[in-house]
């Protein structure tokens, strides 16, 4: 067995001292609503709260999200979150969902939903962000809640988060 090298105890010293505990995130859906409706499809913005119970700022960097409307899954995607949580803050952020209606029959009335999904965010620091420019850390707070949406009214309903 080869001895420590002592350099490698102050590198190990200084890349777990980059990587200090921060609570990520919560995620809440607070609410939606149909912005836009033709023959083809209808578009729905969700409207989440990410909740930062940490002393710093956290910025949220982007989110990977799946619309089921009925079990059916109807939408999934990618984008950038263009948020940044103040500290001890809330920040609001919306997420789109296109629905394309021949693939997907759209009942009068009370749909059952699940959104899930996860955000990617940035904690601070200089090794923290070389660790995640190089995609060995990406921090994440995964979020899932179902419940119903009326589509007479474009409002949420019943909300769940499990």
């Amino acid at each position: 067995m080869r001895p420590t090298s002592p350099t490698l105890i102050p590198l190990a010293t200084l890349l777990l001292a980059g990587c200090s505990a921060y609570d990520a995130p919560k995620i809440d859906i607070v609410g939606a609503r149909i912005t836009q409706e033709t023959a083809q499809g209808v578009v729905l913005d969700f409207t989440l709260d990410a909740t930062n119970t940490n002393e710093v700022d956290l910025p949220l960097e982007r989110v990977r999200y799946a619309l089921r409307l009925n079990g059916q899954r109807v939408f999934s995607g990618t984008r950038s979150a263009e948020a940044t949580v103040r500290r001890l803050g809330t920040q609001q952020f919306m997420l789109p969902a296109a629905i394309d209606l021949a693939e997907f029959d759209m009942p009068e009335g009370d749909v059952e939903y699940e959104l899930s999904g996860s955000v990617v965010y940035v904690t601070p620091g200089e090794i923290a962000q070389i660790l995640f420019d190089a995609g060995v850390r990406k921090p994440r707070s995964s979020f899932r809640q179902s419940g119903t949406l009326d589509f007479s009214t474009g409002q949420l309903g019943n909300t769940e988060s499990p």
